[in-house]
């Protein structure tokens, strides 16, 4: 097995900012497809599950790399 390496700094910051530009699609997706749909159509809700999903990655990096932040500094 493949020994695996964490991202860089640079790597890390332009995943971090590739998510933002995701997450600000996908906002704007959302509310265009509940505007056009209703909020309660399966349209709208996979688009809200996606918003939520770069969300929640969003929030696993910043605790990965604070975790990191962490170890390194012990």
């Amino acid at each position: 097995m493949q020994n695996r390496y964490p991202l860089t700094i640079a790597q890390l910051r332009q995943a971090k900012e590739e998510l933002a530009a995701m997450q600000k699609q996908a906002e704007e997706i959302s509310q265009l497809l509940a505007a056009g749909y209703g909020a309660s159509d399966p349209k709208a809700i996979r688009a809200g599950e996606l918003n939520a999903a770069i969300q929640r990655l969003q929030w696993e990096l910043e605790r990965s790399a604070g975790s990191s932040a962490d170890a390194t500094s012990s």
